[in-house]
């Protein structure tokens, strides 16, 4: 029975997502022409346009906002701590893998935005959608129990993926001491508490200031190291590509097999980007500027952001500063912290904590409007004040939990989701969203998938 239990877990958290989302992803890219690379520099004019352009702060959640709130909740540890054990359990080559992940990731992230921008329905002055909505107008009346199922399991991943396991990664990042972690908990609490009572709103205000500025402060901290070492980047991009296929070769004998190389780094892209999982899906249908024809588009510019760039900027920092990994043993942000000191000596630690908090702190306040929208599909707006309440605690059981066990649950919650999103994904995408002239629009009067007769 142990044996069975073990086996579930580890197929729920790890081989069945991962295989269900390269197959989405490869099936998205084909039939919408390979559209995320087609459209990518269009995804990127739409993100500095939305920047430039003067919205109105009584107005709500803007379709910006809204990408700075997914992005936030989406750089987290995982572009840190998860680039390293990336790194140090599959090799340099994990990272080409993880690269993989992201272009297929981009076409299932502007897949689910655009079906949630389409699905989503008005409530009062609030626009609300995600999966769960996708799955209830678009799908059968029948099959609404799916929805409820994402939304229970949303919750424990609210509070593990997106509170408990990123507020205990940058208190350890800041001290072990119980006033240490007494203090971090307390502060990130009570900031939490006063963002995200002020709603979505508030939330994109907040993120859309603070996601650019971490971004920048993280990719000069970076970029340090690597012009510093710059005579070792070519060695540091072979090893990306001889050891995608060939992990023997650069690892030493300690990473044998190439399955692993692909399966660590693939996986460690998927939980850095959140792709499939549906969540961003939920801040991008909040926004009232919101259109099912472009709204997608961002969630192309976000996974580059997040998986392409700063996941890559983590890689070339510890692969161009010579710092000695131990293969074959998970290593997490203390390699970053080595390869740090390689150009800024004893303030590297400090320096990396303080953008692990900011990192943290970004996921938090992304997670808890999923949290939100989940809460309030379930139990209405009782349960979201409720919700709001005790969301910002999870900082303080976070500060001083073992978040191993916190860290499995988080898989199989992120598992359970992703396996619920991707059918359902698949069942409502129609080819016809994205036409051959590169123009994104839906076909009049078009109906995008069998179910959608209710």
């Amino acid at each position: 029975m142990i044996e069975f239990l073990s086996f579930s877990e580890k197929l729920i958290s790890g081989s069945l997502p991962f295989a269900a989302l390269m197959l989405c992803g490869i099936y998205i890219t084909v039939t919408g022409n390979f559209f995320q690379f087609t459209r990518f520099l269009k995804s990127v004019k739409l993100v500095i346009k939305a920047f430039r352009t003067k919205r109105d702060p009584d107005a709500g959640l803007s379709s910006i906002g809204a990408a700075c709130t997914a992005l936030s909740a989406t750089v987290g540890i995982g572009n840190i701590a998860g680039v390293a054990g990336a790194i140090s359990l599959g090799g340099a080559g994990a990272v080409f893998w993880m690269w993989i992940s992201a272009l297929l990731g981009m076409a299932i992230k502007y897949a689910e935005i655009t079906l949630a921008v389409k699905f989503r329905e008005k409530k009062g002055n609030e626009f609300i959608g995600g999966p769960m909505y996708y799955i209830k107008n678009g799908l059968s009346r029948n099959l609404n129990f799916i929805a409820v199922m994402f939304a229970v399991a949303c919750i424990p991943a609210v509070f593990t993926t997106g509170n408990i396991t990123q507020i205990n990664a940058a208190v350890l990042s800041v001290g072990s001491s119980i006033p240490t972690r007494l203090i971090s908990g307390i502060s990130f609490t009570v900031i939490v508490f006063a963002v995200i009572k002020g709603g979505a709103k508030r939330i994109g205000a907040v993120t859309e200031k603070a996601v650019p500025l971490m971004s920048v402060l993280y990719f000069l901290l970076s970029l340090g190291v690597i012009i510093v070492n710059r005579e070792l980047l070519p060695n540091a991009f072979k090893m990306i590509f001889e050891g995608a296929l060939k992990p023997k070769a650069v690892t030493g004998g300690a990473v044998m097999s190439v399955i692993t190389a692909i399966s660590v780094g693939a996986s460690r892209g998927i939980f850095s980007n959140e792709a499939g999982l549906g969540t961003s899906a939920m801040a991008h249908s909040a926004a009232y500027d919101a259109d099912a024809k472009t709204q997608g588009l961002y969630g192309i510019f976000e996974v580059f952001t997040d998986t392409i760039l700063i996941c890559t900027l983590t890689a070339l920092t510890i692969l161009c500063s010579s710092v000695k990994i131990d293969y074959g043993t998970i290593a997490s942000s203390e390699l970053v912290a080595s390869a740090l000191s390689v150009c800024y000596g004893k303030a590297a630690s400090p320096l990396l904590a303080v953008m692990t908090c900011f990192f943290a702190l970004s996921s938090v306040l992304g997670w808890a409007l999923y949290g939100d929208i989940c809460i309030s599909f379930l139990f209405g707006e009782r349960g979201r004040g409720l919700f709001l309440r005790i969301y910002p605690l999870g900082c303080i059981i976070g500060a001083f939990l073992n978040a191993a066990a916190v860290w499995r649950l988080a898989a199989i919650a992120n598992g359970i989701m992703l396996c619920i999103n991707l059918p359902v994904m698949l069942t409502l995408w129609d080819k016809s969203y994205i036409k051959r002239d590169g123009k994104n629009v839906f076909k009049k009067n078009s109906k995008p998938a069998k179910f959608s007769d209710r």
